[in-house]
């Protein structure tokens, strides 16, 4: 194998660190000047831009040899690569944000109008707990016993703090902001 192609390959190898590093420069960056970047939009722009390097690193080392075919191969193979480290980022760091996005989104188009009063009826803690108590349940996640829930594994507990971590040190608060009771 050439020396362009080992370049390649570490390239490759390092696609989700440095997509991830990306993540956090671009949030600790924002945060310093006093901006709250979206964490969608900061996992976005950190993966085009790995993914973009990489492109150009295939264009560029061209590795020996290789016909206009095999090189187009190459980009679309790394592009493809590039989407799915892309995505592993956005997913890990942002899914619950944007999961409770699309919800809302959901209710309101099924609705067509909603006034917030209904949407809160719909959409609040009481029910989104009523929906995901039985689902944890029934995957196993959760036990109950006399009246009360437990982990049913340490891994829930242990994952959900390692993402807290992460998201942290890429600048996004670990848990959305609390509810605050509206003032009377």
């Amino acid at each position: 194998m050439n020396r362009a192609m080992w370049i390649l390959l570490i390239a490759l190898a390092l696609a989700p660190l440095s997509t991830w590093l990306g993540t956090a420069a671009i949030n600790w960056t924002a945060r310093a000047v006093g901006r709250s970047p979206l964490p969608q939009l900061a996992c976005f722009v950190a993966g085009c831009a790995n993914v973009g390097a990489l492109v150009v690193l295939v264009l560029v080392l061209r590795p020996a040899g290789s016909a206009p075919r095999e090189l187009l191969a190459g980009v679309v193979f790394i592009a493809a690569y590039g989407f799915c480290v892309n995505f592993l980022n956005w997913f890990v760091f942002t899914v619950t944000e944007t999961s409770m996005h699309a919800h809302l989104l959901v209710e309101i188009g099924h609705e067509g109008e909603i006034t917030r009063a209904e949407l809160d009826r719909k959409y609040n803690k009481t029910t989104i707990i009523a929906a995901r108590i039985p689902r944890l349940l029934e995957l196993g996640q959760l036990r109950l016993e006399g009246g009360r829930l437990y982990l049913a594994g340490s891994w829930v507990l242990e994952s959900a703090l390692a993402l807290r971590v992460l998201r942290r040190l890429l600048g996004i608060p670990p848990r959305p902001p609390q509810e605050h009771p509206a003032p009377s």
